[in-house]
């Protein structure tokens, strides 16, 4: 089997585990919040969502750090709370009994799994590394030069290249006049 054939048949059985594992979840968690009274009926479907939904987006939004070798700890917590929450609802809403309680905690963990290890073989088909393992040095300063000479005549302003690279506002309006002013030859030192 080659390699891609056996990353297409990974992908898809974690697929389908990720798929399994959000609906048995969702399920769950849009019987609970009707049962409760917490959502009516006819918004029992937006419960999952607004819990489930946010584990998927923000897997995403780590994947997409990765590709712009930003950090990602906000997208992580998301994860992370997201599916503490997702867990807790889901067994609130079992039986009360202990293993069923065990059990009932299965869906949300293996939906966190399932996505790690898509976005994993993701971060790696497209040869990213995450930024606290970068083999080389990496600053916000390198960054904006290689952004610039890909686009040397695209529009940057100071919020772009701090989303960007990762910094400060401020930080990035100064990297910004300082590569600006180096490529029009004065690097902006004083006599």
């Amino acid at each position: 089997m080659t390699e891609r054939r056996l990353r297409a048949v990974v992908s898809a059985l974690v697929g389908a585990i990720a798929a399994l594992a959000f609906l048995v979840s969702f399920r769950a968690i849009s019987e609970f919040a009707v049962q409760t009274g917490a959502f009516p009926a006819r918004l029992g479907l937006a419960a999952p969502l607004l819990v489930d939904s946010f584990t998927l987006a923000a897997s995403i939004e780590v994947l997409r750090s990765a590709l712009a070798a930003q950090r990602a700890v906000y997208p992580w917590c998301l994860v992370a709370g997201s599916t503490a929450v997702s867990a807790a609802l889901n067994v609130a809403h079992a039986p009360d009994h202990a293993a069923a309680q065990a059990v009932a905690g299965i869906p949300p963990v293996a939906l966190l799994l399932a996505l790690e290890l898509l976005m994993r073989g993701a971060r790696l088909y497209l040869a990213v590394q995450g930024v606290d393992a970068a083999s080389e040095p990496d600053t916000a300063r390198e960054r904006l030069r290689a952004w610039l000479a890909v686009n040397p005549s695209t529009p940057l302003t100071a919020r772009q290249a701090a989303e960007l690279l990762g910094v400060s506002r401020s930080r990035a309006g100064v990297l910004l006049q300082q590569e600006r002013a180096g490529l029009n030859g004065d690097r902006g030192e004083q006599p």
